[in-house]
């Protein structure tokens, strides 16, 4: 199979150190204020944001004395510093996901759909606060975060965040990527439609941390309506936000997935834009096995630990293997999307990578100019590895087929004929028969089954970065 190594060694795991968001020095003087502790607050709806924010700036930011008469979204909340302290600390908030749970299948449009609840709650030593301003609303939102500290008084840190407007019914602004879901398996990787949060206290989760208050503090409403030039959100020490699953957007799309066990994962901040005091607890997954017809769920087993979807795999050494080559960055932040189909641009650029091949001289073909793999694309075309799908043509958005992979392989590592013919049944008559009994002759693949090749399906990620390991360690 070609998860088997044939006898070749397996290179070994890596392991990425944790990440830990920048935090800026910057120093904000407020007037310590008494906390205003508001009634218990509605859980509101929460709406979609895509597209993050560069560019990071840590400003100095000072308060006026004046702040006393300032409006409600400036009132903060009170720390008492005991006599004779030195010098005040931070008191950081700490994010954390729960397991999701609460599963519903629906169907909605042809489409279907994994319902579930998630719970973003804050248990660290200080609120988790965002302020964003600016300056009319048609400017850009600038987007900090607010860190207070055990005397009483808060600083600022600018953030690469930014904010985006539900005009969906939700009618506030939400901070784009404030939490992320994944559901993977053997057939691929699935992420959210919803990527912005409206957060506030919604949920008590523990009242015995220091700090926390008796009832809910930030309200849906300081998220700040669609002209709004001022927005704050956060949650309290102690508290949660939680979204239900029946709320917008908070869905994952398995349409076309087959059934059987998967893997769901959330992940407060999953950009590292924020400082917490901790970032190795962000994390929370539930295995769930998934009916390919009905609507019943049943939950397998479930953690707090940032599990991906390629550690603990058949692949998991080849997709290492293949992070420190610099042959791949990934599909998302730390997931690889191990069972998710090639298309032939992405081939190209692995290939292209794991090569070292040089630029190119000229533009090969006509419909890829401006695509992302275009430059390795030409790459490969100028290396002689590829002619393309037709005349002039590259069709770098479909998808790149087994066959088509042992012929581009074969011709990248200049393998010889092969001595044993036909080693497979099922492709007798391809026009990539030969390179498969070169491929399969050279140790780089065992097929798809005992006596397959399986030449038409996609090749996937995982199996292609596996192809290249085995064809490279000569």
């Amino acid at each position: 199979m070609d998860g088997w190594l044939h006898g070749r060694p397996t290179p070994q795991p890596r392991r990425d150190p944790a990440r830990v968001p920048a935090a800026g020095p910057s120093v904000e003087v407020t007037l310590p204020e008494r906390p205003v502790y508001l009634g218990a607050v509605r859980q509101g709806d929460r709406g979609p944001a895509d597209a993050p924010h560069a560019g990071r700036r840590v400003r100095i930011v000072a308060l006026l004395a004046a702040a006393l008469l300032a409006p409600a979204l400036l009132v903060v909340p009170a720390a008492v510093t005991p006599v004779g302290a030195g010098e005040p600390t931070d008191r950081l908030p700490d994010l954390r996901a729960a397991k999701p749970g609460e599963f519903h299948i629906v169907t909605s449009g042809g489409r279907r759909l994994l319902r579930f609840t998630a719970v973003m709650s804050n248990r660290g030593a200080g609120a988790m606060e965002i302020l964003a301003v600016r300056p009319s609303s048609r400017d850009p939102w600038d987007v900090d975060q607010r860190i207070y500290d055990t005397a009483g008084g808060s600083h600022r840190v600018q953030t690469d965040a930014t904010l985006r407007y539900a005009g969906d019914g939700h009618g506030h602004w939400h901070v784009e990527q404030m939490m992320g879901y994944h559901l993977w398996s053997s057939a691929g990787t699935r992420g959210d439609d919803k990527v912005g949060f409206c957060f506030f206290d919604t949920t008590l989760v523990d009242a015995g941390l220091r700090g926390s208050p008796s009832s809910g503090y930030y309200r849906e409403a300081w998220c700040g309506g669609q002209s709004a030039t001022r927005s704050r959100t956060g949650i309290s020490v102690g508290w949660g936000d939680r979204y239900a699953w029946n709320l917008a957007f908070q869905r994952i799309d398995i349409t076309g997935l087959p059934g059987g066990v998967d893997t769901i994962r959330a992940r407060v901040d999953p950009q590292g834009w924020f400082t917490q005091s901790k970032t190795t607890n962000d994390c929370a997954w539930t295995r769930i096995n998934v009916p390919t017809r009905g609507t019943t769920v049943t939950v397998l087993a479930s953690g707090t630990t940032c599990v991906n979807d390629y550690v603990g795999t058949m692949f998991e050494p080849y997709v290492e293997w293949a992070y420190e080559r610099g042959i791949t960055g990934g599909c998302e932040l730390d997931l690889f999307c191990t069972g998710d189909s090639l298309t032939r641009a992405q081939a190209a650029s692995f290939v292209a990578r794991a090569l070292a091949l040089p630029p190119a001289t000229q533009d090969w073909f006509s419909d890829d100019d401006g695509r992302s793999g275009e430059a390795d694309i030409n790459r490969l075309a100028e290396a002689g590895i590829t002619q393309g799908c037709a005349e002039g043509l590259y069709c770098p958005a479909d998808t790149m087929t087994r066959g088509h992979m042992a012929s581009m392989l074969v011709r990248g590592l200049a393998l010889p004929a092969a001595v044993r013919l036909d080693r497979f049944v099922d492709d007798d008559g391809s026009t990539h028969e030969a390179d498969i009994d070169a491929l399969a002759e050279a140790g780089i693949t065992g097929g798809c089954d005992a006596d397959r090749f399986c030449p038409t399906q996609p090749v996937t990620r995982g199996q292609m970065v596996t192809f290249l390991y085995r064809g490279l360690q000569e």
